[in-house]
């Protein structure tokens, strides 16, 4: 929103499944539309030191009754940026979602979907919501429902699919899983015509597997900047609350007290597995960038590989010194040595680069062992 603010007259925060669902704070502080005013508030305050001043709505969307109600209440006692709540089953009012996005010039809508189950998210549905421009999206998709009913035909999962059904149907555990995801992600690029779009899978708490994964598409390098920021710290923190909570079992089932920390006997295999094969999915994609075009922006490198999930700005910095130093990569100005200079300490950037007007070239030597 910080960076949103220095450009937009008005920013518009769209919740368009808000609940409160399972929330156990008399203040609802620990519901997604309360923390998102709060980051608006923030960010609003931040900007009137810049001498910017946008406007900041929130439309919040709840259809059940009794969840509504709770979600008027806080919105009629909490001041600061406009609020407009809305007992509407979101899936009868996108118009209207797209009329609120629209309502004011130069705006910048924010689209948060986050359903319990998957009927939301047919993207024939939320293409029009998908398509405002500016605008980004962030979508809660419950893979580990949908890759477990898959097969269940009275679920019409080919509203959510379409075409793509078929294939996904004959493809069975993580494969299937992926390739899930994959194909959504897919079909949110297209109907936002998203030039980037990225996820994060998230783990269940009490099992070695997927809940959901996170989906991001935004339009500007800087979105995957700040994605990618935020999943090098959710990465970490998921992790703790599962070793916290493996602890507990541990302790309920055997009653027995351990001097281990939690973090000290944690398990887990899916995730690790998970992250190296994009690793590898990643460099490969990199270096077929560069043996296609002898030279690569670096802008263009950085991005098509933050786009891959848990793939970090180290690794591909990594990769790339890596190259540099077995003589099959050169960097052709000394913008871009520094840029790899830097990355070394872990405090490389992509935004300093994506303003410069120097903009490093990546330029691969012309080796056959490449």
């Amino acid at each position: 929103m910080p960076i949103v603010g220095n450009w937009a007259s008005d920013v518009a925060y769209i919740d368009c499944l808000a609940g409160p669902w399972e929330s156990v704070d008399p203040d609802f502080q620990d519901t997604s539309f309360a923390q998102a005013i709060d980051v608006l508030i923030e960010a609003r305050d931040l900007l009137a030191q810049r001498g910017k001043s946008p406007t900041m709505r929130c439309l919040l969307i709840e259809r059940d009754g009794a969840s509504f109600d709770k979600l008027k209440k806080y919105s009629e006692k909490t001041s600061g940026v406009e609020i407009l709540p809305r007992n509407w089953d979101v899936a009868a009012h996108i118009p209207d979602v797209v009329r609120f996005a629209k309502e004011r010039r130069n705006s910048f809508p924010f689209i948060f979907l986050d359903p319990k189950g998957w009927e939301t998210l047919e993207i024939d549905l939320i293409s029009p919501i998908l398509a405002l421009d500016p605008g980004e999206v962030l979508i809660t998709f419950m893979t580990s429902f949908i890759a477990r009913f898959l097969t269940d035909e009275t679920k019409r999962f080919d509203r959510l699919f379409g075409a793509d059904l078929p294939r996904l149907v004959t493809l069975q555990g993580e494969e299937r899983e992926e390739e899930l995801v994959h194909s959504y992600v897919n079909m949110v690029r297209r109907a936002g015509k998203f030039q980037y779009v990225c996820s994060l899978p998230v783990m269940k708490s009490n099992q070695d597997a997927f809940q959901f994964h996170m989906i991001y598409g935004t339009r500007h390098p800087r979105g995957i900047e700040v994605f990618k920021a935020t999943e090098k710290n959710v990465i970490p923190f998921m992790h703790q609350a599962r070793a916290k909570a493996q602890h507990r079992r541990r302790l309920e089932h055997s009653g027995q007290l351990t001097m281990l920390d939690p973090e000290a006997q944690y398990r887990e295999r899916k995730f690790t597995r998970f992250r190296l094969k994009h690793l590898e999915i990643a460099k490969c994609e990199l270096r077929r960038m560069l043996e296609s075009s002898g030279q690569v922006l670096f802008d263009d490198a950085w991005a098509a590989v933050m786009q891959h999930s848990t793939v970090m700005e180290g690794d591909l910095a990594q990769w790339l010194n890596e190259w540099k130093t077995t003589g099959l990569l050169r960097i052709t100005n000394d913008l871009g040595r520094k840029c790899l200079e830097k990355s070394k300490t872990n405090i490389w950037s992509g935004v300093g680069i994506k303003t410069s007007q120097q903009r490093p070239r990546i330029g691969m030597s012309h080796l056959p062992s490449f």
